[in-house]
């Protein structure tokens, strides 16, 4: 068995990997390249042989989630090629796809769901995936056997969310020790502590609902726990807003989780409009929004009538704040009361030693998704650390 990471080794986003035998060929993630600084995204240039171009056939692309750094070269697949995913991503996947297509999605019968647990054979190889917490709802982990050989491959993952004292259970319970790990190291670009959970946000989102009347918050679309967080925290007699967009997105998620988790239900959720202005601004609200059209005019009027009471939450990453050509500073400025309330969606270091140290990998552990990799070398773990570089050749035996 033979691994390449295509892109991924040293950047965050963009990341593709390549694992194959002399019989097959399978890849996980084939993710656009995310935003510089200044919010400018760059011109694709990865080309793969069986992939996106003529060559050596390629028997699938498995997808950890519907995060554009990991599902955003999609389009450029030939095809031939099958497509791998979970069912709630599929279903945002292209409820996305029609919003900024403006209804139009190209009909793509290659995506094929899997089931969590359920093996997928592609020749000598086989597939399973693992459901895991991330910032995305519906995201996995990939065990791939082959050979005599198990590779882990872990998405984007944490621990600190609401599902994230599963993961490590999970991977005791049913992949044990492995091979090589490749695993994902975003925090290890970065010195800070995280020093809140997704549970220490809801409840600070429940002071700041309950100290304001009207409560805007941007918030990534599909973001499914962030919204059920602000969701669950909002008080009785006030309403939990969105548009119709933010609805559907929900509602998928209502689909596949609300018999697992009340958490879910997102029962008091309504889409906004003129029905419910005279309501709603009497009562209070908490409304998801956008840094876009509809939900400007929204807030401007709010801030120029209601502005002392009201808040404008920002829950995402803060590196956005600093892309000017998304104006989301200014918008943040232009309101009295504005306040960033956020927890990132990967793993601390912690919660990557304690899978390193769950599944010891035998063979090699392979870091990608981080600009700094090496950084795991302070973190004194017991295994052997292989820095690729992206395009080479890993072999495993």
């Amino acid at each position: 068995m033979e691994i390449i990471i295509h892109r991924g080794t040293k950047q965050i986003g963009g990341c593709v990997t390549e694992i194959r035998t002399e019989e097959a060929r399978i890849f996980i993630d084939l993710g656009s390249e995310l935003p510089d600084i200044y919010g400018n995204t760059p011109p694709e240039t990865l080309s793969i042989d069986g992939v996106t171009q003529a060559g050596n056939d390629c028997d699938g692309v498995f997808f950890t989630h519907y995060h554009g750094d990991h599902i955003g070269m999609i389009s450029l697949v030939m095809p031939h090629v099958p497509l791998y995913m979970g069912q709630a991503t599929k279903e945002i996947h292209l409820t996305y796809q029609r919003r900024i297509n403006r209804g139009h999605i190209p009909a793509d019968d290659r995506i094929r769901t899997f089931e969590i647990g359920k093996e997928i054979h592609i020749k000598d190889l086989s597939v399973t995936p693992f459901l895991v917490d991330h910032s995305a709802y519906d995201a996995y982990m990939f065990l791939i056997k082959g050979h005599g050989m198990n590779i882990l491959h872990t998405g984007d993952f944490r621990t600190h969310g609401f599902r994230g004292k599963a993961v490590i259970p999970m991977l005791k319970k049913h992949v044990g020790q492995v091979d090589v790990l490749i695993i994902e190291g975003t925090s290890l670009s970065n010195d800070r502590v995280h020093s809140i959970d997704e549970m220490q946000l809801q409840k600070e989102a429940r002071k700041l609902l309950s100290s304001y009347k009207y409560v805007f918050v941007l918030c990534s679309s599909t973001n499914i726990d962030r919204i059920a967080s602000f969701h669950e925290a909002t008080p009785t007699g006030k309403y939990f807003l969105c548009d119709k967009y933010q609805k559907d997105i929900i509602t998928i998620a209502k689909k596949y989780g609300e018999e697992y988790s009340p958490l879910y239900s997102f029962k008091k959720a309504l889409v906004y409009g003129k029905n419910l202005k005279g309501k709603v601004e009497q009562s209070g609200f908490c409304m998801m929004v956008r840094s876009s059209g509809w939900f400007l005019d929204i807030m401007k009027n709010y801030r120029e009538n209601h502005d002392p009471e009201c808040l404008l939450i920002y829950s995402m990453w803060d590196g956005y704040l600093r892309q000017s050509v998304n104006g989301l500073q200014s918008l943040m400025d232009s309101f009295q009361h504005s306040i960033h309330l956020h927890t990132s969606g990967h793993a601390t270091t912690d919660a990557i030693i304690d899978v390193c140290n769950t599944v010891r990998p035998k063979r090699a552990i392979i870091p990608i998704h981080t600009f700094n990799p090496t950084k795991l070398d302070a973190l004194g773990l017991p295994f052997h650390i292989e820095y690729l570089a992206d395009g080479q050749v890993f072999e495993v035996n």
